[in-house]
């Protein structure tokens, strides 16, 4: 395609360089396998120019062209020869995983190092911490808190283990993950976390959460303690299109009526009454009350933010919002103090309402956000009620990270369109722009588009589920293994199922529930793909869910995918807000970035499950009629796009596509 041939030329161009001044270390030292697929040498060419010459590069290569470890090899010659170091972001653990996998393949050719990292939960040993620790304290404040008075028995024998240089000698290996630090540090009764935080010091690669670098707070207690100044880091976003979500989620915060509640209580009486603080925070809640009664469930809308302390503020006859705060911040910050010498676990509910609304006043003035509140209602039918202080521009997060510091690498199979991301990843003008094509033959891959078949809101009736179920079934029983069916939303799967789907299923069904456990879902994931030699077995999930995002499916364990509906989010106050913003700030491109291409992305990860080897066959049904639009063809990648074809509504001419497909 001539936007294939453009980009081409310019990686071309932008490479010319490096071939002349190579050092002796490259890519191809650090390359674990014999031969690399198609396009795998392209990409690591351009990388490793961009981080020699300090400058961001956005790539998008498909699923299953290894990027992982096309993106490590690229990088790590610069790194070891400046003594620098990679984080290399993920989302998911599994993710995580992929990373110090490829990266023990590169050490049986090079001397690297590395360690992957989970969240405090799920390194720490201290049952007080794991016990207690809750929204209203969490666990990494409960954790310093231990730690800076000695009351922490791991942390303490960690303490005494020497420095990082004599603890990576300990350590039965030097690339190591999550689960096997934890392993080696219970068996020395030692602090897992504070394990890793050492042997990050001392390593090349950390493999860790997008939190540890986009949260400013975690960002700011995190990145000392690695001991690399910044202007020798180069940051690795995995999967980037998550990293404009992630970047406005650690922006925002939320408070619960529940919260204020909990305030109230902790003020009224005993050895924490305080009259201020209970007064207000008794206030706020009947005035939360108030504000909400007009909203439905699952319903929000916007809030002047300086109004809601204000009323609050009168309704109790206090002073100053300002004064009352802080001495709300002051006094749940006593009680903590408090609890913490008695033995007790930290927690103050009026200290988490203090510290959210000092915040919230911060920003009341600021065009990048807005305030919003919410009633929720849960699975269980429990109401619930916040306030939330809701981010809109994602480079106010990325831009002071990247700026600070080597350069950074941003890596997916769904960015297109390209310059899109990049500007929301906060790249600039002179950051490289790459596609790459896809290593596996078009031949071994199928995509059908149903025409006629519209599963929009407006267009959902019994008629529509029931041609939807026909054409899932078509898919399914046409296809020699697994087969994926992706809804765009976890109440369309449930429709399916209420319109006879699993009824008319011969085969096993697995269904992913939102809520569910990751060991449960592992488990579920692990007895389905077990099904693909079989006689093959179903799993119903979603778009934008851990299934559809960072499962690996190769071979028989997914031969077919069906993508049913466009995900869109629902267009609520705090969406539209986004969008305003987003005209604003990326050239009237609101709707494209904020509402489209998020959508467009979580479904085109789920169509790239099935295709994950060379050798893979795999089709990829997109089950709306509206994937075919001139509209959202445009953020549909190449991979993809070049074998998309539209067939008519009609699930028998269906089977017949799949079943010749599966035959030739």
């Amino acid at each position: 395609m001539p936007e294939n041939n453009m980009v081409i030329k310019a990686i071309e161009a932008f490479i010319f360089e490096i071939l002349m001044t190579t050092s002796s270390n490259s890519y191809k030292e650090f390359f674990p396998y014999p031969t690399s697929r198609k396009g795998q040498s392209e990409m690591m060419l351009a990388i490793e120019n961009a981080v020699r010459t300090g400058v961001n590069i956005c790539a998008e290569a498909p699923n299953g062209f290894g990027k992982t470890c096309v993106t490590l090899s690229s990088v790590l010659p610069w790194v070891k020869e400046n003594n620098g170091k990679i984080l290399y972001c993920a989302r998911t653990h599994r993710q995580l995983d992929r990373v110090i996998e490829e990266l023990v393949e590169i050490s049986k050719r090079q001397n690297v190092s590395g360690v992957s990292f989970r969240g405090r939960r799920h390194m720490c040993l201290n049952p007080f911490v794991l016990e207690n620790s809750d929204f209203v304290a969490p666990i990494s404040e409960v954790c310093g808190q231990l730690k800076a008075t000695g009351r922490c028995s791991y942390y303490e024998k960690l303490k005494k283990a020497g420095e990082p240089e004599d603890l990576i000698e300990e350590v039965p290996k030097k690339v190591l993950t999550a689960p096997e630090i934890v392993e080696f540090a219970t068996s020395k009764s030692m602090c897992p976390y504070e394990m890793a935080k050492r042997l990050a010091k001392v390593v090349d690669v950390v493999a860790l959460s997008y939190l540890y670098v986009f949260d400013p707070w975690i960002l700011e207690v995190f990145i000392p303690d690695l001991g690399t100044p910044l202007s020798k880091i180069v940051l690795v976003q995995d999967e980037a299109h998550n990293v404009p979500a992630t970047a406005l989620d650690s922006a925002s915060d939320s408070l619960t009526i529940r919260t204020t509640r909990q305030a109230t209580r902790e003020a009224s009486s005993g050895p924490f009454k305080d009259g201020t603080s209970y007064e207000f925070s008794r206030s706020l809640t009947m005035k939360l009350q108030e504000i909400s009664s007009d909203l439905k469930d699952n319903d929000e809308k916007v809030v002047n933010p300086q109004d809601i302390v204000d009323m609050a503020i009168r309704s109790a006859s206090l002073d100053s919002g300002e004064r009352v705060l802080r001495h709300m911040q002051e006094h749940g910050a006593k009680i903590k103090r408090g609890l913490l010498k008695a033995g007790k676990f930290p927690r103050s509910a009026i200290h988490r309402v203090a510290e959210f609304l000092l915040n919230w006043i911060r920003c009341a003035d600021k065009h990048d956000y807005t305030f919003i509140i919410s009633s929720t209602t849960s699975r269980a039918g429990t109401k619930s009620i916040s306030l939330n202080l809701v981010a809109l521009d994602p480079t106010s997060v990325t831009s002071p990270v990247l700026s600070r510091i080597h350069n950074s690498v941003a890596i997916s199979g769904t960015i297109s369109p390209i310059d899109a991301y990049s500007e929301m990843l906060g790249f600039d003008s002179e950051s490289v722009k790459a596609t790459f094509q896809s290593p596996f033959a078009v031949a071994n891959r199928l995509g059908l588009v149903i025409g006629g078949l519209d599963t929009s809101f407006q267009n959902r009736n019994g008629n529509t589920f029931a041609r939807m179920v026909d054409h899932c079934l078509a898919v399914v029983n046409a296809t020699p293994g697994n087969t994926g069916i992706f809804t765009s939303s976890y109440s369309i799967g449930r429709s399916l199922v209420d319109a006879g789907f699993e009824k008319r299923l011969k085969r096993e069904l697995f269904i992913e529930l939102p809520g569910m456990k990751g060991t449960d879902n592992d488990k579920m994931i692990e007895k389905f793909k077990s099904k693909g030699e079989k006689g093959g077995a179903v799993l119903l999930g979603v778009q934008g869910g851990r299934n559809s995002e960072g499962g690996d499916f190769p071979g028989s364990t997914m031969d077919s995918v069906v993508v049913v509906g466009v995900p869109y989010a629902r267009p609520t106050p705090s969406m539209e807000a986004l969008i305003a913003y987003y005209d604003i700030a990326f050239n009237q491109k609101g709707r494209d970035y904020a509402y489209v291409l998020p959508a467009m992305t979580r479904a085109i990860q789920a169509a790239g499950r099935p295709v994950r080897r060379l050798d893979d066959k795999g089709v990829i049904v997109m089950l709306d009629q509206r994937f075919a639009s001139s509209y959202l063809l445009r953020f549909i990648p190449s991979w993809l796009r070049e074998v998309l074809q539209v067939i008519p509504d009609n699930p028998s001419d269906l089977a017949h596509q799949v079943e010749s497909f599966f035959m030739t």
